[in-house]
């Protein structure tokens, strides 16, 4: 197999066995077959790692890859009410099969070129098996390494037509994944199941839709709301732990305005929990999952949501969400009378990005594979260059944790690796350029498209009392 030696890097490895190196990195194919110091390799091609830091690929445990052509649209939303009008009872409906795969297949690519290597793509945009096929398509054409969170559509309700929250996950479908082309574990992009879950379909749907993931063997992951008095079933979380249903192989999504009852019983269950920090600051009156987290002693993990809303930059929303916990502890210790002399900070640079790779890879099942880098793991991993304005000279002599997350941009990301392959080389996607040009074309007119159809137009936010439409 082809070798490729890495040479004079700074590793980190995020691995706490391995903690931080310099020295060399040695790829064997697909995986990992050394760090060290003047590692030799004689038939390998070396790459200068010079000036660069080397470290796992993010880990998005949490986006709609699909919404990728509906950018710049909904920061000035109110908030899940917006959003579900605009996009799930509007917009959505006009996708069809090709959509869908552009959006995909252009978001991921843009995922790549941020530094993600695995994205858990929460895909419930999905009709039928042709628009599931394509989103499928997409994601094996990109490079990317990817959980497939086989999702469903959530229409506007229609008179004498069963609402979407009383509908069962269809087993008919993932049985044709999972005795399919998704029938393997060991491959890029692999099968989950993104549920309604009982904040947003009825219990009886929830322990369906669980029961059948875990008969398939799959990670089943599912929206909360959180608030009471907003869930479809009040207590759904702590019936579906009574009954056995929560495990590790249950993910939840956001999970903000959980009570600390609540919280307890779906990390005693073993359930994990991602982060989606700046959608959430957009959408919610409680701050994102982390901090209390840790104090359950279990590991957060990030997701970027939603690009209709903002760049989904790993980079953006890890700096984010560390920035978010660190200004929690500021005023925990305040109130504590530990200000402003204490140094007792729960949250650094380090915590922030373990939750954008190893913690994401543990929420999706995938430690065992990516999230660190370790010899026997895949070669997942991204190369920054230092030596550009952004960072410089923050190394040598500094933290290269504190560096990537509080002064790396997109820009700097030289290269990426998936699975022993570039898939970013010397800045550019190694995607075939006079496609991705042809791609980005036929997906502008795809959004043109939807929005005509959709009689979309950017309005202002209206003051005063919200309009009907806006009734959630």
């Amino acid at each position: 197999m082809a070798l490729t030696l890495i040479k004079n890097a700074t590793v980190v490895s995020m691995d706490p066995g391995l903690g931080d190196a310099e020295g060399d990195l040695l790829i064997d194919g697909d995986r990992i077959a050394g760090i060290g110091r003047n590692l030799a390799a004689p038939n390998a091609t070396v790459v200068d790692g010079t000036g660069r830091i080397v470290m796992p690929g993010f880990v998005n445990a949490h986006i709609h890859t699909w919404e990728y052509q509906l950018r710049g649209i909904g920061s000035d939303w109110v908030g899940f009410r917006d959003y579900h009008n605009n996009m799930h009872k509007n917009l959505a409906t006009r996708y069809q099969a090709r959509d869908v795969y552009l959006g995909n297949l252009l978001g991921a690519l843009n995922q790549i070129r941020n530094g993600a290597t695995t994205i858990m793509d929460w895909c419930h945009i999905l009709r039928d098996s042709e628009m599931t096929d394509a989103a499928i398509d997409a994601l094996e054409e990109s490079g990317i390494r990817a959980v497939f969170g086989r999702g469903t559509v959530k229409p506007p309700e229609r008179e004498g037509e069963i609402p979407y929250y009383k509908k069962p996950f269809p087993r008919e479908e993932i049985h044709r994944l999972r005795a399919g082309r998704l029938a393997s574990d060991d491959r890029l992009v692999t099968l989950a199941m993104a549920i309604l879950g009982p904040d947003w379909g009825e219990y009886d749907v929830a322990a369906h839709d669980i029961r059948l993931a875990r008969e398939y063997g799959l990670v089943n992951s599912a929206h909360t709301y959180g608030r009471k008095g907003k869930r479809v079933v009040e207590d759904g979380y702590p019936r579906l732990a009574k009954e056995g249903l929560l495990g590790p192989d249950h993910n939840i999504a956001h999970g903000n305005c959980f009570a600390e009852d609540e919280l307890k019983i779906v990390l005693d269950a073993g359930c994990t929990i991602t982060a989606t920090c700046l959608t959430e600051a957009l959408n919610y009156e409680q701050p994102a999952m982390l901090g209390r987290i840790k104090k359950f002693g279990a590991a957060p993990s990030l997701g970027t949501d939603c690009d209709p809303y903002f760049n989904s930059s790993m980079l953006w929303v890890t700096r984010h969400a560390f920035q978010e916990q660190r200004a929690m502890d500021n005023r925990s210790l305040r109130e504590a009378g530990k200000w402003p002399t204490s140094t007792e900070h729960a949250t650094h640079t380090r915590d922030a990005l373990e939750w954008a790779t190893l913690g994401g890879a543990k929420a999706l099942k995938l430690d065992q594979k990516v999230g660190s880098l370790a010899p026997g793991k895949q070669a997942d991993l991204v190369m920054i260059d230092t030596r550009g304005m952004n960072i410089f000279p923050a190394l040598p002599g500094g933290d290269p944790a504190h560096a990537v997350l509080m002064y790396a941009e997109a820009a700097d990301i030289e290269n990426v690796m998936i699975a022993g392959k570039f898939v970013k080389r010397a800045g550019k996607l190694t995607f075939p350029e006079e496609r991705l040009q042809k791609l980005q074309q036929e997906l502008l007119e795809s959004r043109l498209r939807m929005m005509k159809e959709g009689d979309y137009a950017y309005r202002p936010v209206p003051s005063g009392p919200l309009p009907e439409r806006y009734v959630f």
